[in-house]
């Protein structure tokens, strides 16, 4: 016995494939870091002098550091950091554009990861092995208001 698909049916499967082709061919499009404010930055426990913080998404996973002239992407939800070479990053305003393709393949040696909720804020902390440093991104965090519907 033959089993029979109704050819509405393989034309709505053959729809659904359509999106999933579109977003890995958006697979390579630009990064836009917005920057983030209210964010603190330490560095071995004292605020750094030349900084600033951006956010990739808006779960903040991927925070772009500047510390001064140098850029560090930090991914907490693979726990990595990765240098960003300045010359691949664009300017646009305040935003920042960048190449997803354009990661570097190895991240920075790193452990002691904290990754805490602090009520209002997110506590990110590392240590840069390769430095001996310490690095800390407090990220202010919206209440969930959710339950009050």
């Amino acid at each position: 016995m033959a089993l029979r698909i109704p050819l509405r049916w393989m034309a709505c499967a053959a729809l659904a494939v359509i999106p999933l082709g579109t977003l890995v061919a958006r697979a390579d499009d630009r990064v836009v870091w917005k920057p983030l404010e209210n964010a603190v930055l330490k560095i071995d426990d004292k605020p750094a002098r030349i900084w600033n913080v951006f956010h990739g998404d808006k779960k903040d996973t991927l925070l772009l550091v500047q510390l001064g002239r140098r850029f560090l992407m930090l991914d907490v939800k693979e726990k990595q950091i990765f240098e960003i070479n300045p010359e691949k990053l664009e300017r646009k305003g305040d935003t920042l554009l960048w190449r997803e393709q354009d990661k570097p393949e190895r991240p920075l040696v790193t452990s002691d990861w904290l990754i805490r909720d602090a009520g209002r804020a997110k506590r990110i902390r590392a240590r840069l092995v390769g430095e001996g440093r310490v690095l800390e991104v407090q990220v202010p965090q919206l209440p969930d208001l959710r339950p009050l519907y």
